[in-house]
């Protein structure tokens, strides 16, 4: 299938608002939680540099389990093993790669250029997360593959979540303007602007993840 073909396939569009729902909704209710813990600084940046980077890495692995096999542009799944097959293939294998996403969600605001551009962060991990899929699905199969993606590629996927993170940061500044009146007695205005920031960029994950997958996919018969 094309790039547009998987983008609207039905079953990835599902995935995609269930992911959505949720994300937002965690953004929400955790938002509210960490303004309670504000007086306990602590607990506060435990929660904030820890809980909900673990809690963004759970949404996201089982994203990435929802999309399977569209996500690769197999739109036929007697074409390749269930994702059950997968797993019971590579036991345990499902708590090592939550423990490496969470690792990198750690890791990568450290780098000035990431920390700056939070967008990167988001479609780096969903990156890490679904070529460790693809490789257990071309081991499966036992066909050659490799993660890396084409120089142009890792360029495009580079420039989107720049952009991804500018068209972010606009429309929350923008909507937590005019918002911020209605949702005044619930939250302030930077705290609006956060959750519009963080909610746009999670909209947009899906469609620079697919430029990843379908360009590794796209180079071997599954």
């Amino acid at each position: 299938m094309d790039y547009f073909a998987v983008l609207f396939h039905p079953s990835l569009l599902m995935a995609s608002l269930i992911y959505s729902l949720m994300a937002i909704s965690f953004e929400i209710s955790y938002q509210r939680f960490l303004h309670h813990l504000r007086s306990v600084a602590s607990s506060h940046w435990v929660a904030m540099h820890i809980g909900a980077p673990f809690f963004h890495v759970l949404l996201l692995v089982a994203f990435i389990y929802m999309s399977y096999p569209v996500l690769y542009g197999v739109e036929q799944q007697s074409q390749v093993p269930t994702l059950t097959q997968l797993l019971n293939a590579h036991s345990g294998q499902t708590m090592k790669l939550v423990n490496i996403l969470f690792i990198i969600s750690l890791l990568l605001p450290l780098f000035p250029l990431i920390h700056r551009f939070s967008a990167l962060i988001l479609p780096l991990q969903a990156i890490a997360g679904s070529a460790v899929l693809y490789g257990w699905l071309a081991q499966y199969k036992g066909i050659n593959y490799t993660i890396l993606p084409d120089i142009k590629i890792l360029a495009l996927l580079i420039g989107c979540s720049v952009l991804a993170e500018l068209l972010a940061r606009a429309l929350a500044s923008m909507l937590s303007i005019s918002i911020n009146p209605l949702l005044a007695h619930q939250y302030r205005q930077n705290d609006l602007e956060k959750l519009i920031h963080k909610s746009v960029l999670l909209i947009v994950q899906v469609p620079i993840l697919l430029i990843y997958t379908l360009n590794i996919a796209g180079r071997v018969v599954l």
